[in-house]
């Protein structure tokens, strides 16, 4: 019969218990660095999805200041401010008014690791009348703008002349006889910029329906400088009707903005992986630029400029310089050089946007 040693038994147990603690602690070891691993992975692939996000981002910014806002160019790299999760790309941008820069403030855009763009905001800067700098107003040939002022609408309320209308989720709105609205007076600061001495001005030239590259090389007078280029959704057979309210009749500012996409002669952007030399040679011509645009970046669009890309897609010559379509375009020069656009028929509207006064030491581009 094989007697119990307890003292050997005791001595099992230790070394059992020893073997458990020296298994425990491992484990815990092996557990804590693995956690380390793992939150530095995560964190690491957080800062590489923002790293890339905030570089799109940066880049939707180079895109849509160059192609969506009237001879806007950023003029430094975007300044990042970058969290966690989210982050903002801010721009300085400015304007070239006849080899004069001019800084219009800047253009910021959020991203976060979920969403690659957000919401991108514009800051202008300069005063609201000429010359010290305005925003432009730009009317689109297809489009007829109407008003009705505040004092008609509340009478044809009084008097119940009018219906209302309902949309498809639920809106609704209020429509007026067409006979109440009038046709707006569209704004001409030609004859103002013209008398204005020592300044070099920017202005945006709507015209009355599109013209082709080539007929508005033929309109433009030569010591004005050709900045920006509205490029036209296409002629449209039916113009559709673009009614507001007005407190007066002398508001125009009331409208939507009106969208527009184009371009300036200077096209060479070198951004990253975009590279898009000059619109007009070999692969890179403006229409696989708006392509781009379309395939890239029409998910962060507005419905309206969706709208107008297709249609400048659909109904425009991109291909042929001289053929493409153009609802306007954006000239600068010296402010008694505009006094030869005066009257002419072509030009629908003319608004006045940044300005700058001449020096002795600048020369003027024209």
């Amino acid at each position: 019969m094989t007697t119990f040693d307890s003292d050997k038994f005791e001595e099992v147990v230790k070394k059992s218990k020893k073997k458990n603690r020296k298994k425990s602690i491992l484990t815990m070891v092996l557990s804590v660095v693995l956690s380390i691993i793992m939150v530095f992975a995560i964190l690491l692939g957080i800062f590489f999805i923002n790293d890339r996000r905030f570089f799109e981002n940066a880049k939707y910014l180079e895109v849509r200041t160059r192609f969506m806002t009237p001879n806007v160019q950023t003029r430094s790299l975007p300044q990042s401010d970058i969290g966690l999760f989210n982050g903002k790309n801010i721009a300085e941008v400015e304007k070239n008014v006849d080899g004069y820069p001019v800084e219009w403030g800047n253009i910021s855009g959020t991203f976060n690791i979920l969403s690659k763009l957000g919401k991108v905001d514009i800051y202008s800067m300069g005063g609201k009348t000429y010359p010290e700098g305005r925003r432009m107003n730009f009317f689109n040939p297809n489009i007829i703008y109407k008003y009705i002022t505040a004092d008609i609408q509340d009478k044809a309320i009084k008097e119940k002349n009018y219906t209302k209308k309902k949309g498809n989720h639920g809106s609704s709105w209020t429509r007026f006889p067409e006979d109440l609205y009038e046709k707006i007076t569209y704004p001409n600061d030609l004859e103002a910029i013209a008398k204005t001495e020592n300044r070099v001005v920017e202005v945006g030239i709507s015209f009355d329906k599109p013209y082709t590259y080539e007929e508005i090389q033929k309109m433009m007078p030569e010591n004005l400088v050709q900045a920006w280029y509205w490029v036209s959704e296409g002629a449209q057979t039916t113009k559709k009707t673009q009614q507001n309210i007005y407190a007066s009749d002398t508001d125009e500012d009331v409208f939507a903005r009106t969208v527009t996409f184009g371009y300036s002669e200077n096209g060479d952007i070198k951004f990253g992986d975009l590279r898009l030399g000059n619109y007009w040679e070999g692969d890179n011509g403006l229409k696989t630029t708006f392509e781009m645009l379309k395939t890239d970046y029409s998910s962060e669009m507005d419905k309206e400029e969706r709208k107008v890309l297709d249609g400048i897609l659909k109904n425009n010559h991109l291909k042929n310089k001289k053929d493409m379509l153009l609802n306007g375009i954006v000239l600068t020069g010296r402010s008694e050089n505009f006094k030869q656009l005066e009257g002419k028929s072509w030009i629908r509207a003319a608004s006045a946007g940044a300005s700058a006064e001449t020096i002795p030491y600048i020369k003027p581009t024209k």
